[in-house]
């Protein structure tokens, strides 16, 4: 076993003891049991409105106490709406060299994408449609306890489906169409051996701004990493580090594509978090304690790699002090598991590099056995 084999191998053993031996990063089993406790939640608050004294006139906060359970997502429709543009950027003919093949599939999935797409508004239209029929009813006096079960039963049954909806989507919609668009991104991302100073390239970096056995515990010790996408025109990085991994994604271990940073971070879930009025359905289960919280516009695992160049070229244009953080570069993250490791160690020389820095980025290649790519 060479050193890089070496240094790997006790990475992968050491996030398999994090996770307990089971990657629970795609498995929607605890996501379920959340949104089951929600619900018992707000059936447990709405018995609290009915043993009031009289249950009509506190109308108002049993429908916002129902409505707690939010059927507008505005994280979802963010990324109903880009995933919409991935798909027309295909089909228009804007994003070429797809196969034929590719693109009929692409056909298929559009179609099944916008049916989905009018069954997400459906929920939201039935339960306006719903609450207006109680509000009807109110002053009749007749029954009412019995229709508003009939309501909550349907409201519950309305979340449950919109979920099974949503999972649908990623099966059906997100997973095929990544693997088309996800093919683009590894063909021209550019392969160390290939890699020849002053001349074009593409890679994807995760840029590190502490000492070499930091860098190399942090790169396996969390469930997600946070790369970007530079290139010989555009060589924007976290914190404007210039120095770092390369890695490789793939339709496996990429889980969100942003044009800019969407503050994605592993975060532990907490009472903030479990509350109905902020749970959404595109958080993404890390473990049984953590979610991949992001919050950017246009994120989502389709975008296209030519999307997040073009984006970048605009920025480049602008004056530097006018880039603000979050714009200064791009985000894509990437599910840290066994098989996500780096191919290469990178660094972008400037005048300004010092030793230090040059030694460190040395020192980590040395350590990995993994080429250096000078930029």
């Amino acid at each position: 076993m060479d050193l890089q084999e070496g240094k790997l191998t006790n990475w992968n053993n050491n996030i398999n003891e994090n996770l307990g031996g089971n990657n629970m990063y795609l498995d929607t089993m605890f996501q379920r049991t959340i949104i089951h406790s929600l619900l018992y939640a707000r059936r447990k608050k709405i018995d609290k409105i009915a043993c009031s004294e009289n249950i009509l006139n506190d109308y108002n906060k049993l429908i916002d106490t129902i409505n707690l359970i939010r059927l507008d997502d505005l994280r979802l429709e963010r990324k109903l709406e880009q995933t919409e543009l991935n798909l027309n950027l295909i089909l228009d003919g804007t994003n070429r060299n797809f196969t034929n093949d590719e693109v009929n599939s692409v056909k298929k999935i559009n179609e099944c994408f916008q049916w989905k797409k009018e069954r997400f508004s459906d929920f939201k239209k039935d339960r306006l449609e719903r609450e207006s029929y109680l509000k009807e009813i109110l002053s009749c006096n007749h029954d009412f306890t019995r229709k508003i079960l009939s309501h909550l039963d349907r409201d519950d049954e309305d979340f449950l489906q919109r979920y099974e909806t949503y999972l649908n989507f990623q099966y059906d919609i997100e997973d095929p169409l990544a693997k088309i668009t996800l093919r683009k991104w590894e063909d021209q991302l550019t392969k160390p051996n290939e890699y020849r100073r002053g001349y074009k390239f593409k890679f994807l970096v995760h840029a590190i701004s502490t000492d070499t056995e930091n860098a190399l515990q942090n790169a396996k010790s969390k469930q997600i990493i946070s790369t970007s996408l530079i290139t010989d025109e555009f060589q924007g990085t976290y914190k404007k580090s210039r120095i770092g991994f390369v890695y490789q994604p793939n339709k496996k271990n990429v889980l969100l594509i942003s044009n800019s940073d969407c503050y994605a971070n592993a975060l532990h879930y907490t009472e903030k978090y479990v509350k109905a009025e902020y749970f959404s359905l595109t958080y993404t289960p890390l473990g049984a304690d953590r979610y991949l919280h992001y919050s950017d516009t246009y994120a989502c695992k389709t975008m296209h790699i030519e999307e997040i160049e073009k984006r970048s070229k605009e920025l480049q244009k602008c004056v530097a002090e006018e880039i603000d953080g979050s714009n200064a570069y791009n985000e894509i993250v990437l599910i840290n598991d066994p098989t996500t490791n780096p191919i290469a160690v990178f660094i972008i020389e400037t005048e300004n590099s010092n030793e230090s820095t040059v030694g460190q980025a040395e020192e980590l290649a040395t350590k990995l056995n993994l080429p250096l790519l000078r930029i």
